[in-house]
């Protein structure tokens, strides 16, 4: 299918905590949605369920359509996409709380607990850039923590926004100073980036036009 955008001129996001028992009712979903939820163990099928179930009702507000129309591709372990002309989605999710972005153009999304404890130092020096390692060398501590996370973000949403894998990509993006933007050493890609806080959380998002990220909204389900 192929339409106009018709989501606006700003990036959308909804953020849902995992505290709050999200829909388990699968008659919003496709036939392949249901087909894909009967071949997954019982846990993780409810799991599937009810995060297509909250996709598709964040989209069908953002579309105005129903949920049964929203023609969603987001096969079990796969990033969500939507067809050409309905925009490009983003999902990240961190054990309590879940976060979904649509835009008119690629974004890339990363969501984290702000207190998530990680071994910062032996972070910053497998798979940080030498310039990103000089920068934060002098940290110590909680200030340390937080400053490897926050490039962190940073780094997974662009390689989200690259449909790349961590294991392969990481090493190549390199957050700028001020970390309002993210440079792929091989391929020279720049995008800008924006990182935001809510509650207990933290996200970062990316994409190439700044814009994206100075017209954003939160909608919290």
């Amino acid at each position: 299918m192929d339409q106009e955008w018709t989501g606006g001129s700003v990036t959308a996001l909804w953020f849902q905590r995992m505290s709050v028992l999200l829909p388990c009712d699968a008659s919003s979903l496709s036939t392949k949605e249901q087909h894909w939820s009967t071949r997954l163990p019982k846990a993780r099928s409810e799991v599937f369920i009810r995060s297509r179930v909250w996709m598709r009702a964040c989209l069908a507000n953002c579309f105005n359509v129903s949920p049964q129309a929203v023609p969603l591709q987001a096969p079990p372990g796969e990033p969500p996409t939507l067809p050409r002309g309905w925009g490009f989605l983003s999902l990240s999710h961190c054990p309590d709380a879940l976060l979904l972005g649509c835009s008119k153009h690629p974004i890339g999304l990363d969501l984290e607990r702000h207190d998530r404890m990680i071994p910062a130092a032996s972070i910053l020096q497998r798979a940080y850039s030498q310039e990103e390692r000089e920068r934060l060398q002098h940290l110590q501590g909680e200030d340390l923590r937080r400053a490897v996370l926050k490039h962190w973000l940073i780094k997974e949403a662009s390689i989200k926004w690259q449909q790349g894998a961590i294991a392969r990509d990481l090493r190549f993006w390199e957050v700028r100073p001020g970390m309002r933007s993210v440079v792929h050493q091989r391929s020279h890609q720049r995008l800008s980036a924006a990182l935001h806080a809510h509650d207990s959380w933290e996200f970062a998002v990316v994409a190439t036009d700044q814009q994206l990220l100075q017209s954003i909204r939160l909608f919290l389900t």
